[in-house]
């Protein structure tokens, strides 16, 4: 038998409701970016499907949102970039990318999986205000467009069965289906 509409919705509000006792101080869930970055886009997606704004303090699951975004935003790192064999992956000229650490070289999960929850936010005209972050002061749509020139400049684009495709950092030689998967969602 298959679960009804209120079944469905009802596993939803539980999962949610369990889903913010599990949060930390803070803002992280499980002190991990990509399980933080999951957890922040499902509220959002949440808030979408309510027709509510996941970035108001009147959505029921605001405080987790801000602080999940808040802790994301501590995991970024600014990336030296330039030309490559493929082409100029700096779409703004400012000849930096933005990748976010998972544990100090899963960078690709990491960052699309970042880039999924920062734009599901629905307001690239937010600011940064994490002090301390590298990117505290900036908005919401230039940690994106970063985030998307750090993705081109990581694609490999060796000159082997590998190319177009991501590793677990930025030009790591080879690909894999997950890196690559979470780079695509992100860039979607």
């Amino acid at each position: 038998k298959a679960a009804t509409p209120q079944d469905i919705e009802d596993s939803i509000v539980l999962g949610l409701e369990w889903l913010a006792e599990e949060q930390n101080p803070d803002g992280s869930w499980f002190t991990s970016l990509a399980h933080t970055a999951m957890a922040v886009l499902k509220f959002e997606e949440r808030a979408v499907d309510l027709g509510e704004d996941p970035l108001d303090p009147a959505y029921q699951y605001y405080d987790q949102v801000r602080n999940g975004l808040d802790y994301v935003f501590t995991r970024a790192q600014i990336v030296n970039i330039a030309v490559q064999p493929a082409g100029d992956p700096d779409s703004d000229g400012d000849d930096i990318g933005v990748r976010f650490n998972q544990d100090d070289w899963h960078y690709t999960y990491g960052t699309g999986i970042a880039t999924m929850a920062i734009a599901a936010s629905t307001h690239p005209e937010m600011t940064v205000s994490v002090a301390g972050s590298a990117v505290d002061g900036w908005t919401y749509l230039e940690v994106v467009d970063d985030t998307v020139d750090y993705m081109a400049f990581g694609q490999n684009d060796v000159g082997n069965d590998y190319r177009g495709g991501w590793g677990y950092y930025e030009n790591y030689g080879w690909s894999d289906n997950s890196n690559t998967g979470y780079l695509v969602l992100g860039l979607i």
